[in-house]
């Protein structure tokens, strides 16, 4: 089935804002991906369904705790203003074709290290698509034990907490911000895919979130599955154990 489709610009700005939100809705980092720079903007190119789905995912974010609300709000309104151009064209808008999108579904056990052994586990079971970024794993990550996602973080290439920049693989936020990172031959999380990064089902690395409070959660692929028709991703498959507040008051100590 063919729909009519949209091409626009936006600022660096609203990309990256927009680029923050988009693990919410399925499809969009395709769209995102073919993302080009033109004159100091870069141009956006989508079908009116996808342009629908950046409206839900914005109008969601929205009423999140951390979201910066006016931006949110502005970039609402200019791409609302956008999607409304398909009433005024009708039958002489550009027709793109529709890729369904076939994706492996990648499932992990997400769970929070714990100072004591002792502890109740906190685990839960997420699916994602392979073609996510390392960078849309962790909102989803963080999205799931309630957290707001508003610190930087990393991915690790082993659960070992004491020998973070030693090791081999390691993955920042601190590459793409433009910050130093902890070791020089870090990558960035914007541009590796979950794919290339989990190659084998039992790889498990460490999750590090915020700098300050020192998160810590393993990460480990159990299952490279087919999705299922109309399969909604990323999604919670299972949660075990209560999260832990991620800002605690004194009187929880």
């Amino acid at each position: 089935m063919k729909q009519s489709g949209i091409s626009f610009l936006v600022t660096n700005e609203e990309f990256l804002l927009l680029e923050r939100i988009v693990y919410l809705e399925p499809g969009i980092y395709e769209v995102l991906d073919k993302a080009r720079d033109e004159d100091g903007l870069v141009r956006l190119k989508m079908i009116y369904d996808d342009l629908g789905e950046c409206l839900e995912a914005l109008s969601y974010e929205a009423i999140q705790n951390d979201s910066p609300k006016d931006e949110l709000i502005a970039l609402y309104k200019k791409l609302a203003g956008y999607g409304k151009l398909r009433e005024h064209f009708g039958k002489h808008a550009k027709v793109l074709p529709k890729k369904p999108i076939v994706d492996d579904v990648y499932i992990f056990d997400v769970q929070v290290i714990r100072d004591s052994a002792k502890a109740r586990k906190v685990i839960r079971t997420i699916a994602i698509s392979g073609k996510k970024s390392l960078y849309q794993f962790a909102g989803t990550i963080v999205r799931s034990f309630d957290f707001f996602f508003d610190h930087c973080f990393a991915f690790y290439g082993d659960v070992d907490i004491q020998k973070r920049s030693s090791q081999k693989e390691i993955y920042e936020l601190f590459v793409d911000i433009g910050e130093e990172p902890t070791a020089p031959h870090a990558q960035g999380v914007k541009k590796p895919k979950v794919s290339k990064v989990f190659t084998s089902i039992g790889k498990t690395m460490l999750f590090f979130f915020d700098y300050g409070d020192n998160w810590n959660f393993s990460v480990e692929l159990k299952e490279i599955r087919k999705a299922g028709e109309g399969e909604k991703l990323p999604r919670v498959l299972n949660a075990v154990g209560k999260a832990p507040l991620q800002y605690p008051s004194a009187k929880d100590f």
